[in-house]
């Protein structure tokens, strides 16, 4: 078994009391992230925004556990307000424009999410057997 964790200066965030990710026999659990940057503190931006670097730092948690993107299997995702399930879709469009080629998702709402984040995303990844 592999836990994820960050070092200072990594583009990972880091200071949590969690492990980024943890992977065992090809497959790999990404803890939620919201939108932060590599200190580990919350940038506020649009739904959007806050979507796009979640995402990004999901996929560049995989990425250091030796996953690449497409390995991707599920997505969970959290919202703060239902009202962005629609604004999600168009996002999720944009990410996977061939949607046969787009992980299984789960989305709901949270009556609250850390920082005051609009979205949370967690994923698994996993190898091909």
């Amino acid at each position: 078994m592999a836990i994820i964790r960050t070092t200072s200066g990594s583009e990972l965030p880091e200071g949590f009391p969690f492990s980024l990710a943890s992977e065992a026999n090809g497959v790999c659990f990404i803890s939620g992230m919201p939108a932060l940057d590599p200190d580990g503190k919350y940038r506020e931006g649009s739904f959007e925004e806050e979507t796009a670097l979640a995402w990004h730092n999901v996929t560049m948690i995989a990425r250091a556990a030796g996953f690449a993107v497409e390995e991707i299997l599920y997505v969970q995702c959290v919202v703060a307000d239902m009202a962005d399930y629609n604004g999600l879709n168009a996002w999720w469009r944009q990410q996977f424009p061939d949607l046969s080629t787009a992980p299984a998702r789960f989305t709901f709402q949270a009556g609250a999410l850390p920082f005051g984040a609009k979205i949370e995303i967690q994923a698994v990844a996993g190898h091909g057997s």
